[in-house]
């Protein structure tokens, strides 16, 4: 295991009574099949024999589970283990050291930016105009936000992402130059969300482009614009959603999917892997394949 940190159980268990009277120290993380000293270990199926040698740890399990371990380390249960999980390791990296800039060295930005409580921006970042950034998010390097875009609460943007940028929805001047429609309308990213890096998430021409509470785009994942994500909706990383599309809510969008214009899918719907939409999915319906259709459930003769 890296040693990335050095934080004690009690103060990474802060509010959770198992962790009150712990004095050991966590250094990181490590798998439950090759669990080590002094780390968070996240069990979704089984554990090693070993995890009983571990010392000062904190294993995180199902409710049903049963671990024997040294009195040094502890077993957190519950429904939503990963949840739990998550959790914890964001709380492990507030704990950790490091610079307390708000914006990092290298970001432009114009003076009308509105920022919230405990925001953090990284390096080389692009800011345009008349941009509200909620509070508790972080921006991170690289990433370039257009103009009018808002962005709420608690939400993540990681590296080199594009927020509020034209999409092409192109003219021709009269000496026949290719030029897109002026993008006026900023995005707006709903509370808790998460965008990973390379994610585009485009600016609308006649109407905002909206990505719901709680919802994710992808690595590389692309969302066109006048598009409405709804909330807790899963985009998978580069996937690619053209402009004016409706996507419902709790719905999923497989990896390598892709809608043209205008496509609806509907609330609870599934876009499998490497899917081409040319026709709405209707709520709660899985399609796969080029062009996509619904899956059929073969039953036994």
């Amino acid at each position: 295991m890296f040693k990335i940190c050095e934080i004690t159980i009690r103060d990474l268990l802060e509010g959770f009574p198992e962790g009150r009277d712990l004095e050991g120290r966590i250094y990181g993380v490590s798998d439950p099949e090759a669990p080590e000293d002094h780390s968070i270990i996240f069990v979704k199926n089984d554990v090693s024999e070993d995890a009983e040698k571990v010392k000062e740890c904190i294993f995180i399990t199902k409710k049903d589970m049963e671990v024997s371990l040294d009195p040094s380390s502890i077993q957190l249960k519950c429904s939503y283990p990963k949840n739990l999980y998550g959790e914890l390791l964001e709380r492990l990296k507030c704990l950790m050291p490091h610079v307390g800039q708000r914006m990092a060295a290298g970001c432009c930005f114009s003076e009308d930016l509105q920022i919230g409580e405990n925001v953090q921006i990284g390096p080389f970042c692009v800011i345009g105009r008349d941009v509200v950034i909620g509070d508790n998010s972080r921006i991170g390097a690289g990433t370039v936000i257009g103009d009018h875009v808002r962005i709420g609460r608690d939400v993540q943007i990681r590296e080199k992402c594009l927020i509020g940028v034209e999409d092409a929805d192109i003219y021709r001047t009269e000496d026949g130059a290719c030029r897109t429609l002026p993008h006026l309308a900023g995005p707006v990213i709903e509370d808790g969300c998460l965008l990973l890096a390379g994610s585009v998430r485009a600016a609308g021409d006649t109407r905002t482009t909206v990505l719901g509470r709680g919802s994710m785009i992808g690595l590389l994942g692309d969302v066109g614009h006048n598009c409405r994500i709804g909330e807790e909706t899963l985009v998978s990383g580069k996937a690619s959603i053209s402009g004016h599309c409706r996507i419902g809510d709790q719905a999923y969008v497989a990896p390598m999917a892709v809608t043209t214009n205008r496509i609806e899918v509907g609330d609870h719907a599934y876009l499998g892997l490497g899917a081409v939409a040319i026709k709405d999915v209707p709520e709660g319906e899985k399609q796969f394949g080029n062009p996509a259709r619904k899956v059929l459930e073969i039953k036994k003769k």
